[in-house]
Formats: structure tokens, C-alpha cells, sequence
């Protein structure tokens, strides 16, 4: 009789599985945002100007990918922070949408190792930022510098020394990946 009460909890594990329902088919998931917000996978790129995405926040504290669009043919890593740092279109303040990235952050150089980009911004900008307006602007550019994803992680410095930055969801880092800001990931529902 006690062995049927040891293995009975083991029983039920096994056979109750993880407890997420499978559907028989595919569902198709459908995006909360609105259109003129679908982000784009690439930079789209023309002789005049080109097309890419940056994150802002929503009310919610959620990154939700807006498209910009400057001119000339080349995007770089500057450029996208140039944009977190502007403040939001009318069309994007309309949808209450903000940026935390702060105004006065200037940047002192970029480079690019393989798929690492190494940020250097100059003193008195990011790092005088706290809190969840600290987290939150991290999360803007870690997810706006990797939408390509021909960089997937970053290295970000102040005045050319490396620090070491909180993430929500993997304490501490001194290199910095769309994973360790998963909690602002962009909100999408399921439907079917």
C-alpha cells in the first residue's frame, strides 16, 4: 500500500505531461500592434533612403517595433541610436508610445567584432540613469541594434571602460543579448 502512495505522484507526472495543451494543426498568431508598426527584418534599402526598426515602449513598459526611415544607403549603429534617443513621431505618441533611452546620452564611437558590437558612449548619459529607466533603455537598444541580426550581442562602455549592466532576466552582464531582456519582448496573442 506504500509504494502505491510513493509511485502515485510519479504516475500522474508522467502521464499529465507538461500541462501546455497541443493543438492538432498549426495556430496562427496574430500580432496586437498596429500595422504601421510591423517590423521589418531588414533594412529595406533604396538610393535615397532606407527602412529599418527601432524599438520604443509602450505604457506597459513592452518594446513594440516601429519603422523609420532616413536617408542614404548605409544603416549603421549609430543611426539607431540617434533614433532611441529622438523623440517619438506624432503617429508613435499617438499610440502613447516613449523611449527611455535619455536624451543626453552621446555616443563616442562603435565597432563591430564578427557578430559583437562595442558601444562607447561619452560620460554623463547612460550611467547616470537608474532603476527601470536604466533596464528599460537597455532593452531599447540591445533589441533595436540586433533586429538585423547581423550583430547579436553588445559590449557597452563608458568613456572607453566596459561596464557591467543590469538585465531583468539574467542579473548582471557586461555582454548584453536580446534573451537577458525577454521580459520586454514585444507582446503577441494567440489566435485559434
Amino acid at each position: 500500500m506504500k509504494k502505491i502512495f510513493t509511485y502515485l505522484p510519479l504516475a500522474v507526472l508522467v502521464f499529465s505531461g507538461c500541462g501546455i495543451p497541443q493543438d492538432s494543426s498549426p495556430v496562427s498568431i496574430q500580432s496586437t500592434l498596429p500595422e504601421n508598426t510591423t517590423p521589418q527584418t531588414d533594412a529595406q534599402v533604396s538610393e535615397d533612403s532606407r527602412t529599418f526598426t527601432i524599438y520604443l515602449l509602450d505604457a506597459d513598459s513592452r518594446l513594440v517595433p516601429v519603422t523609420r526611415e532616413l536617408s542614404g544607403s548605409e544603416l549603421r549603429i549609430t543611426d539607431l541610436i540617434n533614433e532611441l534617443i529622438a523623440n517619438p513621431t506624432e503617429a508613435e505618441s499617438s499610440m502613447a508610445l516613449s523611449t527611455a533611452v535619455p536624451v543626453g546620452l552621446s555616443l563616442d564611437g562603435v565597432s563591430v567584432d564578427g557578430v559583437v558590437a562595442t558601444i562607447n558612449f561619452e560620460p554623463g548619459g547612460l550611467e547616470i540613469v537608474e532603476g527601470e529607466q536604466l533596464t528599460e533603455a537597455l532593452a531599447q537598444i540591445v533589441w533595436s541594434v540586433t533586429e538585423s541580426g547581423d550583430v547579436t550581442s553588445l559590449i557597452i562602455s563608458i568613456n572607453s571602460e566596459v561596464k557591467t549592466w543590469p538585465t531583468p532576466d539574467e542579473g548582471d552582464q557586461n555582454l548584453l543579448t536580446r534573451s537577458q531582456f525577454i521580459s520586454y519582448a514585444p507582446q503577441v496573442s494567440v489566435v485559434g
